[in-house]
């Protein structure tokens, strides 16, 4: 930080900005046993706007089908995203883009979230990090066992799937 001050006033004015955005949304989350799917979406996208910086790739956010009623667990997607620009390669043109989208059937609501990047080689197969027990955490204490969680490699990217089931 202190050489984007010195060097860029500007450019490291905004990344301070952002990182004190996306802490003063951790802090007002961090007790909360569910948030509006909003905040969450904000939280994702001003992570994106600090990474943006630190790694130096560019990161686009999209969303669809949103319903702004909506609440999930706090850090929920935020944490699928990490392990997105995490465990993803930018293509030629230095981009990952990251879509969430959601769907209301009879039986459950799901959030789907696509990664469009080009992933990292696995070195060692395991089935989850610390990032998929917090999600599997988070949604268990939100829905008991009325849940799936599926995430894995699809072609161009990572695909992470979450149902919500009514009863």
């Amino acid at each position: 930080m202190i050489d984007w001050v010195e060097e860029s006033p500007k450019q490291g004015a905004e990344f301070i900005q952002a990182l004190a955005e996306e802490f003063d949304i951790m802090n007002s989350i961090s007790e909360a046993v569910l948030i509006p799917v909003r905040q969450e979406i904000e939280l994702c996208k001003t992570h994106l706007t600090v990474m943006q910086f630190r790694k130096e790739i560019r990161y686009e956010w999209e969303d669809s089908g949103i319903e702004d009623s909506e609440y999930i667990p706090p850090a929920l997607i935020h944490t699928i995203l990490e392990n997105g620009i995490t465990h993803s390669i930018p293509h030629a043109d230095s981009l990952i883009t990251f879509k969430l989208s959601y769907l209301r059937t009879a039986n459950y609501k799901q959030y789907t979230f696509c990664t469009h990047a080009l992933n990292r080689e696995v070195l060692k197969k395991r089935e989850g990090g610390n990032g998929f027990r917090y999600v599997k955490a988070r949604l268990t204490e939100s829905y008991a066992d009325r849940w799936k969680f599926i995430s894995e490699a699809a072609p161009g990217g990572w695909l992470t799937t979450i149902q919500i089931y009514d009863k």
